[in-house]
């Protein structure tokens, strides 16, 4: 295997690795977000503490969604 060849399948190596690193990310905030939504049906909030769940919710939404364009540059 030459040098070149090399090179180019370790970095291809290295990308892969990112990517599963942020794809963990997003599989931990979705839980989160999974885990927060099941409050709210499980348990009897204030219209306070759904609301600040909802604000919760959108922000890690949004935190994924920056994390996959993260991945899908990586492709």
């Amino acid at each position: 295997m030459t040098d070149d060849i090399r090179k180019q399948l370790e970095k291809q190596l290295e990308k892969v690795n990112r990517r599963l690193e942020i794809l963990d990310m997003i599989e931990e905030k979705l839980y989160h977000m999974k885990f927060l939504t099941q409050r709210v049906i499980d348990e009897d909030l204030t219209d306070e503490e759904i609301l600040e769940i909802n604000m919760k919710v959108n922000n890690l939404g949004e935190q994924v969604s920056l994390l996959d364009m993260q991945a899908t540059e990586l492709s």
